[in-house]
């Protein structure tokens, strides 16, 4: 899968030609809340069953974690992206 960044649990890493991007990080920045909420083995299992059941693109977690990051880039009203994140999990 081509994809500009990756997560494992508190660290993420991004492609050289993605660093500059913004909305990604803010992205992968969603996926550490989202490892931290489910803890390591239950990100992992939840993540790669959306994959199969779901496809990359519909799959609940990424949703949640594009959906934030446009709200992001759009200057959405504030809210709290740990909440948000712990309540919608």
């Amino acid at each position: 899968m081509d994809v500009g960044g990756i997560t494992y649990t508190d660290t993420y890493y991004v492609k050289k030609e993605a660093a500059k991007e913004l909305r990604l990080h803010f992205h992968e920045l969603v996926h550490v809340l989202q490892w931290r909420e489910l803890a390591p083995q239950g990100f992992i299992e939840r993540y790669i069953r959306e994959i199969q059941d779901f496809g990359y693109d519909n799959a609940p977690l990424e949703k949640m974690a594009y959906a934030l990051d446009r709200h992001y880039q759009s200057k959405g009203r504030h809210l709290s992206v740990e909440q948000f994140v712990r309540k919608n999990l």
